[in-house]
């Protein structure tokens, strides 16, 4: 602003320079003696403005902006702790096995409610088939896998009132109602009937044995006069998968589709090629559940993960949904940044480097970071709340790595160093539906300088 409007004096004074020459030209002394007074006025005036009090400023009071990437950080990986699969808007089923990470096995419980209350079978009636129907969502891992499918009826039920854990183990019956393997087409369409459906499979549960399509049929009027007496005397099936040898499929589907249901084909006295739908809504309950079996691992993998050597963290660290591995991040040594005396942290951006790893599971989209609080809970970082564009934690796959501001969160530590530094967590955003997995660089990845870091621009007050 002080240079534009200097730059507008200077333009005028040029103008009435000009127009002062004009009249020296008639050799009047005075007039001449003018001329090189205005000029040196005019000089004067050059001088530029962001220079203006500068030699009078005293050194002391000048701000300094700096940065630093020099703050001790490290993490190591552990197990995580169940998460809450209730209630979950996607289901997976199948089994991994990765060579880093072990086998993973998904499965779910799920109920299903009557479509239409006080149904009545008729008189005469006879089973055709029983089938279970899934409307495909998406998938994790091998395209090219098969998926393997067991179903079996569950001997007790799950409340949509209550909360549940993916290490959820309810009692089951022995009978294997499809153990059916098939290879998904996700994008492909099937004809039922006079129906085109598409991204479906169907599972029928009468090739193997027919009980539970004559238990359904045969349901008392009782029975099916309400979902909640439906709810009591059907308590719902559980699909499971079976471990793979190699590499391994989940296939995610969405129970909530009008396209998932499980359908009675039947005939009776009066009519045949009849079918009734046992269907799936907000009032009914799922729960999905997980198994890790950590025993073919990686041996580096195991050391840290289950037999707790937090050193080797320094190399790499992992880590895993589906409630299977998490991270901890500390900063032993940020208190001494209190020592600078006053400091203002102007971004505090942490660098999550990828270790490079030629397996075809894909990263996670994003990862989600908190807070460890001094009862190891975790807790909602106030950088967060700044936005998701800000906060970060996205997957870049340029770089092959993840970023965080956590700038307030850094400060925080600074102003106050009585407070607990119990080091943040970091988990795979959305682990109960996400079964994806990372592996990481540590702070010592051998003689590479571009492992886990903490980036500080500062400015010294």
């Amino acid at each position: 602003m002080m240079r534009t409007i200097t730059l507008l004096i200077m333009s005028f004074m040029t103008r009435l320079l000009e127009r002062i020459r004009e009249k020296a030209r008639q050799n009047n002394p005075f007039k001449n003696i003018l001329v090189i007074l205005i000029i040196f006025i005019l000089g004067s005036c050059a001088k530029d403005p962001g220079q203006i009090g500068y030699v009078i400023q005293p050194e002391d009071s000048k701000l300094n902006v700096a940065f630093d990437d020099s703050t001790s950080i490290y993490a190591y990986s552990r197990l995580s702790d169940s998460v809450q699969t209730s209630h979950m808007s996607l289901s997976a089923l199948g089994s991994l096995n990765d060579p880093v990470f072990g086998n993973t096995i998904a499965g779910f419980y799920t109920q299903f409610v009557l479509s239409a209350p006080a149904h009545n079978f008729g008189e005469g009636k006879t089973l055709d088939s029983l089938v279970l129907q899934l409307k495909y969502a998406n998938s994790y891992g091998d395209t090219n896998a098969m998926i393997y499918a067991h179903t079996y009826e569950m001997m007790e039920g799950i409340s949509r009132d209550s909360i549940y854990y993916s290490t959820l183990q309810l009692p089951i019956g022995t009978t294997d109602y499809s153990n059916q393997s098939f290879l998904p087409s996700v994008n492909d369409s099937i004809v039922v009937g006079d129906d085109t459906i598409s991204s479906v499979i169907r599972l029928n549960l009468t090739d193997l044995d027919i009980s539970l399509g004559e238990k359904l049929l045969n349901a008392s009027e009782e029975d099916m006069e309400s979902s909640e007496n439906f709810r009591e005397f059907f308590n719902g099936l559980f699909i499971q998968s079976q471990p793979v040898d190699y590499d391994g499929r989940l296939i995610y589907f969405s129970l909530s589709s009008s396209d998932t249901k499980l359908t009675l084909y039947y005939s009776n006295d009066d009519a045949d090629s009849l079918n009734y739908d046992y269907i799936i809504t907000t009032a009914t309950a799922n729960v999905s559940k997980y198994e890790h079996n950590r025993n073919n691992a990686g041996l580096s993998l195991r050391e840290q993960v289950i037999n707790g050597d937090t050193a080797l963290g320094q190399e790499k660290f992992y880590l895993q949904g589906f409630g299977g591995i998490e991270t901890v991040i500390r900063l032993p040594h940020i208190n001494k940044w209190a020592i600078r005396g006053n400091v203002a942290i102007n971004e505090a951006k942490l660098l999550l480097p990828g270790y490079e790893d030629d397996n075809f599971f894909a990263p996670p989209t994003r990862l989600a970071l908190y807070k460890i609080g001094a009862d190891s809970s975790f807790y909602t970082l106030t950088d967060e709340y700044e936005g998701d564009a800000y906060f970060d934690g996205n997957y870049n796959s340029i770089t092959n790595s993840y970023e965080f501001r956590i700038t307030r969160y850094i400060q925080s530590l600074i102003n106050d160093t009585t407070q607990p530094n119990n080091g943040l967590g970091l988990f795979v955003s959305g682990e109960p539906v996400n079964a994806n997995r990372f592996i990481f660089k540590g702070n010592q990845f051998g003689s590479d300088t571009t492992g886990i870091k903490l980036e500080i621009l500062f400015t010294d007050l």
